[in-house]
């Protein structure tokens, strides 16, 4: 399955840029390439990253960290004492533990679609979603094409602002 890349890319330059904004600054946007928080986070999407202490992430939360020289967005499953589990929403498997230097902020809100939301835990559809995600690589690319028909309807009809007003 494909994971939930930030567009900061995956040139350490960039991301090293990013990472750094976000720790000087505490507050950064960028946009989500992958697809393996989908139905939550959608290619395309930019998200507010706020940067956090380890002691202050909590389970059910979407954290970005810093791994193989991209940034990565996934939901922590457990807060353990010196590292955590995280996963894809529409992946198998959690990932391996994310460690506190790994750490660089949680997601705060989410915007696409025209519209900007927090980060909340999946609901009784968007869980049946992701399973079927998880264990479809069909399902997840006939939910990504899907996805993308209807971000064109929503330009089309100009109820879509343009994705550079999303940049912050």
């Amino acid at each position: 399955m494909v994971s939930s890349a930030i567009h900061a890319g995956t040139q350490p330059c960039k991301c090293g840029l990013a990472a750094e904004v976000l720790r000087r600054f505490g507050r950064i946007c960028l946009r989500v390439t992958g697809a393996s928080m989908l139905p939550a986070i959608w290619p395309g999407d930019i998200v507010t990253i706020h940067s956090v202490r380890f002691p202050d992430v909590s389970s059910g939360d979407l954290v970005v960290f810093f791994r193989g020289q991209r940034f990565l967005v996934h939901r922590v499953l457990d807060v353990l004492e010196d590292c955590l589990l995280t996963r894809g929403d529409s992946v198998l498997g959690p990932d391996p533990r994310v460690s506190s230097d790994e750490l660089l902020g949680r997601v705060v809100s989410i915007t696409g679609a025209g519209r900007t939301r927090p980060p909340s835990r999946l609901g009784v559809m968007s869980s049946l979603v992701a399973r079927a995600a998880r264990h479809s690589t069909l399902v997840c690319n006939v939910l990504l094409r899907l996805h993308a028909r209807y971000r064109q309807r929503l330009r089309a009809t100009a109820e879509f602002p343009p994705e550079a007003a999303w940049s912050n």
